[in-house]
């Protein structure tokens, strides 16, 4: 008989999933964090917080992604605005929040999606795979076109969908909550590097409007605890 201590779903739950504070944090870090750069939030900052952020830096930020690529700036503002009324103490259910956030999260996701490197790197396979049977260089290079241009308009919008179903319905619950542990179950720290990505391109994210993005909104969470916490 085995004496093992057992452990419950909920603890094992629990403590798979770092704060949402601890997840933000390691999405936002870079040099200048070593250098003495922003610290960390406090784990206990209250909801409002959060709240805060996203209406400040985070709609400041994906509302110039989303108007670069000359989309619809509505959704966007009406989330705006929803966090800024909740930040002041005013609840939404998760119905609510859900209807706000489902058009945002995936026109981000849209933006977020490296297409480019996909597009590429399917063109190059099967083109690759036609020059193997055969074909002739140009009719290849055709075929490796066509095929990545399906490819990637499919797996774009699965990855959009998918992404924005999962997101948007972890995201309501929390915002609904207000409470830490839910938001840190959202995982926040995946939707924040898509932020980033949409910001500065999918495949910009390590450069020097990623470093742009991290900063923003590093800068804005600083901001958004210290006026929930006063």
């Amino acid at each position: 008989m085995s004496t093992r201590s057992r452990i419950s779903p909920d603890t094992v739950e629990a403590s798979a999933t770092p704060a949402w504070t601890v997840q933000v944090a390691g999405v936002l870090a870079d040099e200048a964090d070593a250098c003495g750069g922003s610290p960390r939030p406090a784990a206990d900052v209250p909801f409002a917080a959060v709240h805060l952020w996203h209406a400040g830096a985070v709609a400041d930020l994906v509302g110039e992604a989303v108007a670069r690529h000359g989309g619809d700036p509505a959704p966007h503002e009406a989330l705006r605005v929803m966090h800024v009324r909740a930040a002041m103490g005013e609840a939404f259910g998760e119905d609510a929040w859900s209807v706000v956030l489902e058009p945002v999260l995936r026109e981000m996701y849209l933006l977020a999606y490296p297409r480019e490197r996909v597009h590429s790197r399917a063109a190059a396979a099967a083109a690759s795979f036609a020059l193997s049977r055969g074909w002739a260089e140009k009719d290849a290079k055709e075929y490796g076109e066509t095929y990545a241009r399906m490819n990637t308009e499919a797996s774009e919008r699965v990855y959009a969908e998918a992404n924005t179903i999962a997101n948007t319905a972890a995201h309501a619950l929390a915002f609904a909550t207000g409470e830490a542990e839910d938001y840190a179950h959202a995982w926040p720290s995946a939707v924040l590097r898509a932020w980033i990505a949409a910001y500065a391109g999918a495949d910009a994210t390590a450069g020097p409007a990623g470093q742009e993005a991290r900063r923003r909104l590093r800068d804005g969470l600083d901001e958004a605890v210290r006026r929930a916490s006063a």
